[in-house]
């Protein structure tokens, strides 16, 4: 035993409410992994609501994995100890089944660096029974599993919902490894790399109504992102349809969730904590969001906002979160002119931008975080120039009420290029070279630089070029995946190595009724919406906003 790990996974135990351990005897064991560390996983919504659901089931034990912090991966190398789940310290390698939650792409690095510490070898096809099952879900599995397949024996592909009580029927009621996938492969929403036809669909399987308990925090940690925050979702999808988003096309239709059922989860919560967030890509687009807001403040709760749209901004929505002390808020202007917003169709003008802005500020709010794009389709050096004006006039606006109010906020703008997203009207459309991406990023900095209370924040080319190749990559990236994630190479020399070409993958244009790697995927959305809507964004590069 290992007593600086047991230790540490203990002391994480001990200051958790909510936690679930049971005895492993006579169930089926799984091991529930976010391939990130704990303090990022434990924010996540949709891992903590299926670490509730396979619990709350008699003969099932589920216990959490996480990517070890620094000096625990340098402890587990040093000693040589297997990878060990957190209620328990039992060995990763020794449940039956090891189910990976995956949000973003760069996190399929950590689902290497995961198998590996675990034992557990890392392609599919050098497992055999003595191995846990390795299946993976989560949003990036229904937009592109391909360059990670080679390492999954199962894909679930769809809502986490929709998709448990099958496979949870499925892997206890069937014994047999190869009988368990092939069962699974004839289900709606299951791939199994192994079994699947070049020419067969796999349908995501997804809920058409949000009729079910809200995904949210029921294991309360200090040691999150979100500090002690009680997070719930409160709608999933977005009205907007930005031409770029995933979440927009992929959660079609737009659902949100009862606010007697929000509220019930919360009150239950209340005893544990006054702080609650509410997740979604869209917050203030749920139906009835001032009656929720509403109830959560007479429950005493301070209110917070995972990011507001422009077009859902006004004083009722504004002033709950503002009676709660809540003094930052994030929004997306995404780009600094009306002509390229509107070819992301996003209907907000500059005008309207600044009309709300004002509106946030004069309701006290003190910082504002703002989320922008460069590189994107269409993208003209003037909509560099934009951001710049763009960002400079918000500023102007929170140094007035600050100076009113004798303390002075911050504007914090997060800067991100362009990565084509599959399931989008944008997924035909190539990364910028970094070259250019370079050129805009650097413009930007120094614009930023040069503003007082200005804190920019930008994404790392590098990160972001390994990014896009595992959004839009085939089963061929598997091997650069996991060179990559062991350290022995990085993007362009593995890829090199590999015999494949980066910028065919990542930089070249392609057109509807190209084949893609992800076109397998059937997601229940008309392949005309998306090629229209590619038509659209093409036609409003050319007409003036």
């Amino acid at each position: 035993m290992n007593h600086f790990l047991v230790g540490r996974h203990k002391k994480r135990l001990a200051s958790e409410i909510g936690t679930i351990v049971k005895p492993h005897g006579g169930k089926l064991r799984v091991a529930l992994a976010y391939p990130n560390r704990y303090h990022v996983g434990m924010s996540n919504v949709g891992f903590q609501a299926v670490y509730k659901f396979w619990n709350e089931i008699p003969d099932i034990v589920c216990e959490r994995v996480f990517l070890p912090d620094a000096d625990e991966l340098e402890e587990y190398s040093r000693s040589r100890t297997p990878l060990l789940s957190l209620e328990t310290q039992s060995p990763v390698r020794d449940f039956d089944v090891l189910a990976f939650s995956i949000t973003f792409e760069p996190d399929e690095l950590n689902l290497v660096r995961i198998l590996d510490l675990a034992g557990v070898p890392a392609l599919a096809s050098e497992r055999d029974a003595r191995d846990p099952l390795v299946l993976a879900g989560g949003p990036i599995t229904f937009l592109n599993p391909e360059p990670m397949a080679p390492l999954l024996d199962l894909v679930a592909i769809g809502e986490a919902e929709a998709l448990l009580p099958t496979l949870t029927d499925v892997l206890r009621s069937v014994s047999n490894r190869a009988a368990k996938l092939e069962r699974l492969a004839e289900e709606e929403g299951f791939y199994v790399p192994s079994l699947r036809r070049a020419s067969t669909l796999v349908r995501a399987k997804m809920g058409k109504r949000a009729d079910f308990p809200p995904p949210a925090t029921y294991v309360l940690t200090p040691s999150t992102e979100m500090s002690n925050k009680f997070l719930v979702e409160v709608s999933r999808g977005c009205p907007t349809l930005c031409r770029f988003c995933w979440a927009g096309y992929n959660y079609l239709p737009k659902r949100s969730f009862e606010v007697e059922r929000i509220l019930d989860v919360a009150r239950r919560a209340r005893q544990h904590t006054d702080q609650i967030g509410l997740v979604s890509t869209a917050v203030g687009a749920h139906k009835e969001i001032v009656p929720l807001m509403e109830g959560l403040r007479e429950m005493g709760y301070r209110i917070s906002v995972s990011s507001l749209r422009f077009e859902d901004l006004r004083a009722e929505l504004l002033d709950p979160i503002s009676r709660s002390g809540e003094k930052t808020l994030a929004v997306a202007p995404e780009v600094g002119t009306d002509r390229l917003r509107f070819v992301i169709h996003k209907r907000v003008t500059n005008e309207q931008i600044l009309e709300k802005t004002e509106l946030i500020f004069g309701r006290g709010i003190e910082n504002l975080k703002l989320y922008l794009m460069v590189g994107l389709p269409t993208e003209r050096d003037e909509d560099i120039d934009g951001i710049i004006d763009l960002v400079g006039r918000i500023r102007e606006q929170l140094l007035a009420h600050g100076r009113k109010r004798g303390r002075v906020g911050r504007l914090i703008p997060s800067v991100n290029p362009f990565i084509p997203k599959p399931g989008t009207p944008f997924q035909w459309h190539g990364m910028e070279k970094p070259s250019l991406l370079a050129r805009k990023m650097q413009k930007l900095k120094k614009a930023f630089a040069r503003m007082p209370n200005v804190d920019a924040n930008f994404k790392s080319a590098r990160l972001e070029t390994l990014q896009a190749l595992l959004s839009v990559g085939d089963q061929r990236v598997a091997p650069v995946l996991i060179r990559i994630a062991r350290g022995e190479a990085d993007v362009k020399r593995a890829m090199k190595e590999a015999g494949l070409d980066l910028d065919a993958y990542i930089y070249s244009e392609r057109s509807p009724g190209d084949s893609l790697p992800w076109g397998y995927i059937d997601n229940g959305m008309k392949p005309e919406l998306l090629e229209s809507q590619y038509d659209k964004a093409r036609a409003a590069a050319l007409t003036p906003a």
